[in-house]
């Protein structure tokens, strides 16, 4: 099977949440956080790319993360979630059978739910734009199978309590297979 000849790829992979559980302790006037982190989900996401040439695909990301969280002033529970919708576009700048790097960037629509509130105290669920770049990825493998390691960064703003990521799975890593 030649290398060229696998078009398709799909991958599965797992991000970190480093912005989301360092902005959930806002910190009140004596220094005490506000709240108590239940659950975070860090990113889990799902991709497909297609290769037009051995240095361009393109193709669809769709994205999960969440946070559960206790507000210790009143000790009610909250949560949010994000799912987000990313077209990509991926350039790829080193090509080896064994190892690819590349870099891509992804625009689309991310849909934010959950109990949190806006400030005025209505709960419902939005939508808004979601973007990010993937700066540096390295794709390892051969004869189909691959891991990727990337670094990057995830970002949607206007949500409900105005940003909601910024630069969020800075760091990821997926395993796929192409065919």
């Amino acid at each position: 099977m030649a290398w060229d000849s696998l078009r398709h790829e799909v991958r599965l992979g797992y991000g970190d949440a480093f912005f989301e559980s360092a902005t959930q302790y806002e910190v009140t006037h004596i220094g005490k956080p506000n709240a108590s982190i239940r659950y975070l989900t860090g990113h889990i996401f799902a991709e497909y790319q297609y290769s037009w040439l051995w240095w361009l695909s393109t193709g669809m990301q769709v994205d999960f993360n969440g946070m559960g969280w206790t507000d210790l002033r009143d000790r009610s529970k909250h949560n949010y979630y994000n799912l987000s919708f990313l077209p990509t576009v991926r350039f790829t700048y080193y090509r080896h059978p064994w190892v690819n790097l590349y870099s891509s960037a992804f625009v689309g629509l991310t849909i934010n739910g959950g109990s949190e509130t806006d400030p005025v105290r209505h709960k419902q669920t939005i939508c808004y734009p979601g973007f990010g770049i993937t700066t540096i990825g390295v794709q390892f493998g051969h004869n189909g199978f691959f891991g990727t390691v990337e670094m990057g960064g995830l970002c949607a703003l206007q949500g409900r309590n105005d940003i909601v990521m910024i630069l969020s799975r800075i760091f990821s890593a997926s395993v796929g297979y192409k065919f």
